[in-house]
């Protein structure tokens, strides 16, 4: 008798272990930013407007730390008086590369399905209802996430700018106003 109770504590016990335990991963604190600013990404992509795609990343993301990453070792050529001008040209020229690649989020939806980091910052992983990935990097601000960086096809933005506006200023012998000008067309 002592062996049937034990037996029907063990598997109490593992029923319990199995209802207890979520059916899913952990949730991730940054999901309803990763919503939210998705679904403002595939609208703005479906109108294929450089405009709209920009405001998306001027809201959701850190359009002044992109810019300043994208200029890698010519950062210090940044003349201050152009500061603001820089990161507006910046923005816009965003918008046009994403308007130009805005086939790749064509959605409807996106579900999270990784995190990993800490509360302030994180690698945030969705997939569209299209099947594509999109991996997101993010830290937590007094407002809320911020998108510093974000990857689309196995390319990350801000290294992509990097190379386009190194580019550029290499080819001109580091003049700053090269890039400018490239940033203006």
């Amino acid at each position: 008798m002592s062996n049937v109770r034990t037996l029907q504590a063990a598997l109490t016990f593992f029923l319990f272990l199995a209802i207890a335990s979520p059916a899913r991963p952990a949730t991730c604190d940054a999901e309803p930013f990763v919503q939210t600013a998705g679904q403002a990404m595939l609208r703005a992509a479906r109108s294929r407007s450089a405009s709209a795609l920009a405001g998306v990343v001027n809201r959701y993301g850190d359009v002044r730390g992109l810019a300043y990453f994208a200029l890698g070792a010519h950062r210090n050529k940044l003349p201050k008086s152009k500061d603001t001008e820089y990161i507006s040209l910046t923005r816009e020229f965003v918008g046009r590369f994403l308007a130009k690649h805005a086939s790749k989020f064509t959605a409807s939806s996106l579900i999270v399905t990784s995190c990993t980091g800490d509360s302030k910052s994180m690698t945030v992983t969705a997939k569209l209802s299209s099947g594509q990935k999109i991996i997101l990097r993010l830290y937590k601000t007094k407002n809320g996430y911020v998108a510093p960086d974000m990857n689309i096809a196995s390319i990350w933005l801000g290294q992509q700018m990097r190379t386009t506006f190194t580019g550029v200023m290499n080819r001109n012998g580091g003049n700053f106003n090269s890039l400018m000008a490239f940033l203006r067309r």
